[in-house]
Formats: structure tokens, sequence, C-alpha cells
């Protein structure tokens, strides 16, 4: 049996374009506010195109595959924030992770609405 070697492509070429942007922020913007800004937008724009996917059925399986594994998942960063977290200190660490978890799912919420309001759902 031949092995499907797309998804995997699709992965690494996602993951390539997510962790440039990734590396780019980073460099516009220092950590941790790096962090929380990819972190924040790519939150955003998962909710945008889970919404899209699920409840539309806009994007097939290999966009999926591409934008949401790969670009987004190499995006956001859960090790930066683990490190920064632990770096700052027990309280200003604790603050900032809490933050952090409560601005990606207010990003999911947000993309959710951006799309429902732009379709009129």
């Amino acid at each position: 049996m031949k092995p499907d070697l797309v998804p995997y492509a699709l992965v690494a070429a996602g993951g390539f374009l997510g962790a440039v942007l990734r590396f780019w922020t980073g460099e516009l913007f220092p950590s941790p506010a790096g962090t929380l800004i990819v972190n924040f937008f790519g939150s955003v724009l998962m909710g945008i195109f889970m919404y899209e996917s699920i409840y539309i059925g806009a994007f097939d399986r290999r966009t999926r595959i591409f934008f949401a594994t790969g670009v987004i998942g190499a995006l956001t960063t859960f090790s930066a924030l683990a490190v920064e977290s632990f770096q700052a200190g027990p309280v200003t660490g604790m603050a900032y992770l809490l933050g952090s978890i409560l601005l990606g799912l207010a990003g999911i919420l947000a993309g959710r609405y951006i799309i429902s309001y732009q379709r009129g759902i």
C-alpha cells in the first residue's frame, strides 16, 4: 500500500508559513507581547476558519490541514507561553497564563462572531 504523503506535505508547507509569520511577529514585538499577539490573532483566525469549515462547509479537508494544522499550528505557540509564564514568576506568570487563555477563547468567539455577522446568520 502506497502511503498518502499529501497531508504531511500540506502540514509542512503551512507550518513553514506559520513559523515565518511567528518569527516575524517576534521580531516586531519581543516576548511576551509577541506571544500574546500571535496567540490572540491565531485564535481569531482559527475561530473564523473552523466556523466556516464546520457550519458552512467552505473548506475541504486539504485546506483545513494546510491552514488549521499547518499555518495556525505553527503561528501560535504554547511552548513560548509556558516558558514565559514560568520565567515571569508565580503571580505575574499566572496572570499572563490566565490572560492568554481568556484572550484565546475571546479570539475564537470573535472569529465566530465575525463570520456569523458577515453571513447574516
